[in-house]
């Protein structure tokens, strides 16, 4: 399942035409890692967000997001895990509100 962080380490290593093998070299950690953290199988540790941001040009805040991003990742995850819980009125509620952001 796609992460907040691995969305916008795959958008900023888009932006600058890098590969996750080169990520991995210049920010000294193994093609795998990186392959998971930009395919949301694992979330990188505070000192590799801040090894990625250097090697990327970047704050930590734009690997991470910031945390009105992070809730609305964490909510929209709950919402995807529980959806077949909700009530046909319920979904369609949520469609509504979420049609309004």
């Amino acid at each position: 399942m796609a992460t907040l962080t691995g969305n916008k380490l795959a958008a900023l290593l888009k932006e600058r035409g890098m590969s996750q093998k080169e990520l991995a070299e210049a920010a000294c950690l193994t093609p795998a890692s990186v392959s998971r953290y930009v395919n949301g199988e694992r979330e990188p540790r505070a000192l590799t967000v801040v090894a990625l941001a250097d090697v990327l040009g970047v704050k930590p805040s734009d690997i991470i997001g910031t945390s009105d991003e992070q809730e609305m990742d964490t909510a929209v995850s709950f919402i995807v895990r529980n959806i077949d819980k909700l009530t046909e009125a319920q979904r369609a509620e949520l469609i509504a509100a979420l049609s309004k952001l």
